[in-house]
């Protein structure tokens, strides 16, 4: 979407249009009438188009196979929680990276192959490492105390746990938000430097342990390659490592954290530039962000800004734009030359003993392909400004409650009379910090009363993160339309009596 709120034209399949263009075709293409979707399913609800996430999975593929040859791709699954999700990634032949027991049975259940599944997690309950052990899966190993219960389990099984051990303590803050980098130093994940070592010794010497290799998740949206050449780098060290005390690295997990551009480099270049502004006169009277919020300019000053014009390597924590979006992010990092033998990535990887290369990507395989549907309620100023007040909540978009995020919205439909506005997105919860939108966001129009709003890639998260039944709304819908233009009930719409009655005595 352009920056005033309009889609612009592009060429019928053109692979080069962005992922919020491709959204409006299939939505015109292959979904009935939006204000039909509305009235069988109810506002808000979710719709993710398979096809895309199809695009998206044979991108990662082709990088994979073309930049390294050996390894595999494991869909995150709990960046889209559902079976229908989990069915849908079997049917494209990946892998499924699950983090809870209720992911991996339905992994299970919707056939996955078993040889491209991670068991990943901090806290591990009994059934979950059971499980994994039973059907001989990857188990990447959060502490000593949890290689303690795999061991034991294994043991009981009479069986041999096939692990990983995962990598943090990364100088990776402020390439994303805070509360989603999952590799730094301050972290509840994973395993220190110091903490592998004695590890390594101990599952050489154990007689139910089976050493696999290495894994790590940097965090997410990761706009720029820099961590995972410091993954990179600290893998060269731990295979060196492991290889000293007689163990060979098969496998190397980069996780996920592979970015969506959910807005044009221009537009990202501009918002920065206005954020900046509007911290150099403290807040100026046309603020960009919600009661002023710095977002990744929360760490500098307006003297330190405005000594060095605002870029994207000043910016820290998470990014809405790449240079490398999704699969081109893990062909950079492995065309990436490491400065100490000369070589790209991928011909250092080969000298290291060619391990396979798992990558985990949750958010950019599911996040183009999916959009929000809700009514427009109401519209005012708060503190001159313009606020939407849509008929959803962070429950049922629940990544801002995260960190703010940026997205393409359109009233629909869009038409060539429309005059393009910016508008802050409000929900309907009774809570202040109920906000779908703290950045000004570009509409093609003003919404009235019971016009459909789209909020474009959001198949990722949106629909699931801290969901629940907030001021007594139940789960919205949540649909797939499949490439013959059919619709598969991912979720029902909720209902009253899933909130306020009591089941039955059992």
């Amino acid at each position: 979407m352009n920056r005033d709120g309009n889609t612009p034209k592009t060429r019928q399949g053109s692979s080069s249009s962005r992922p919020e263009e491709r959204l409006v075709r299939a939505i015109q293409e292959q979904l009935p009438p939006v204000e039909n979707v509305l009235r069988k399913w109810g506002s808000p609800v979710h719709v993710l188009f398979t096809e895309e996430v199809a695009r998206s999975a044979a991108m990662y593929e082709s990088v994979l196979q073309s930049e390294y040859g050996h390894g595999w791709v494991a869909f995150a699954a709990k960046s889209n929680p559902c079976l229908g999700a989990i069915r849908t990634a079997a049917a494209l032949g990946l892998g499924v990276d699950a983090v809870s027991e209720y992911e991996l049975r339905a992994a299970l259940d919707a056939g996955v192959d078993r040889t491209r599944m991670v068991c990943n997690g901090n806290a591990k309950s009994d059934r979950y490492v059971r499980t994994a052990v039973e059907n001989r899966l990857l188990i990447a190993i959060d502490g000593s105390d949890e290689l303690d219960v795999v061991e034991a389990t294994a043991e009981r099984l009479g069986s041999t746990a096939r692990v990983l051990l995962r990598v943090s303590g990364l100088p990776v803050a402020g390439f994303t938000a805070a509360d989603q980098t999952t590799a730094s130093v301050w972290t509840k994940f994973g395993l220190s430097s110091q903490d592998i070592s004695p590890l390594l010794d101990r599952i050489r010497d154990a007689r139910r342990l089976g050493f696999e290799g290495f894994s790590a998740h940097i965090g997410t949206q990761l706009g720029v390659v820099d961590p995972y050449e410091l993954l990179l780098r600290r893998y060269r060290q731990l295979i060196h490592e492991a290889h000293s005390k007689g163990l060979e690295t098969r496998i190397l997990d980069m996780g996920g954290g592979f970015p969506v551009s959910f807005v044009s480099q221009g537009w990202w270049e501009a918002f920065q530039d206005r954020l900046a502004r509007q911290i150099h006169s403290n807040c100026g009277d046309d603020p960009v962000t919600w009661d002023h919020l710095p977002m990744g300019y929360a760490d500098l000053g307006p003297k330190e800004l405005r000594n060095e014009p605002p870029n994207g390597r000043r910016w820290t924590g998470k990014r809405y734009w790449s240079a490398t979006p999704g699969a081109e992010m893990l062909r950079s990092a492995l065309q990436r030359i490491d400065p100490d033998t000369g070589r790209p990535w991928n011909d250092v990887l080969r000298m290291l003993g060619g391990p396979a290369l798992v990558v985990e990507p949750g958010r950019s395989l599911m996040g183009p392909a999916g959009i929000t549907m809700a009514r427009a309620m109401t519209v005012k100023r708060v503190a001159g400004q313009l606020v939407v007040s849509l008929d959803m909540g962070i429950n049922n978009h629940g990544t801002n409650l995260i960190t703010p995020d940026i997205f393409p919205v359109s009233v629909w439909p869009v038409s060539e009379t429309d005059r393009p506005v910016e508008a802050f997105l409000a929900g309907r919860l009774c809570f202040s910090g109920d906000m779908i939108s703290k950045v000004k966001v570009p509409l093609n129009r003003l919404p009235e009363r019971g016009d459909p709003v789209i909020l474009f890639l959001t198949g990722a998260y949106g629909a699931d993160h801290f969901a629940s039944h907030s001021c007594g709304f139940p789960l919205p819908a949540k649909l797939a339309v499949t490439r013959d233009g059919s619709i598969e009930v991912w979720r029902r719409p909720g209902v009253y009596e899933d909130v306020f009655v009591l089941p039955e005595p059992t």
